[in-house]
């Protein structure tokens, strides 16, 4: 298995997760004007923006050239549990919100 694609469709999904999150606490916050909800929806934007500064900075790593290859496919595995964990807690929060 080739973990840094797998981190890659990970975060991808992290990142869709998030989208679908804040939309979520969007409309709670039409319902409900809080800074409760103002920061769910602060938090759950600076996850999504970690998530595209992850995949962008893995891309420019793994096309970086064979002399960085070593280092990104020796990390790849850790950022593919890292990835990995948060997403099943991503999708445990959706299944929650829309309960």
């Amino acid at each position: 298995m080739d973990f840094m694609i797998a981190a890659a469709i990970a975060a991808l999904l992290n990142i869709g997760l998030l989208g679908t999150i804040i939309l979520i606490y969007v409309q709670t916050t039409r319902l409900i004007k809080s800074y409760f909800t103002y920061g769910l929806i602060t938090v759950a934007s600076a996850f999504m923006v970690q998530n595209i500064v992850i995949v962008i900075f893995w891309f420019n790593l793994y096309t970086a050239g064979p002399a960085i290859k070593a280092v990104v496919d020796a990390a790849a595995p850790y950022l593919f549990i890292i990835n990995l964990a948060q997403t099943i807690g991503l999708a445990i929060m959706v299944w929650i919100n829309t309960k």
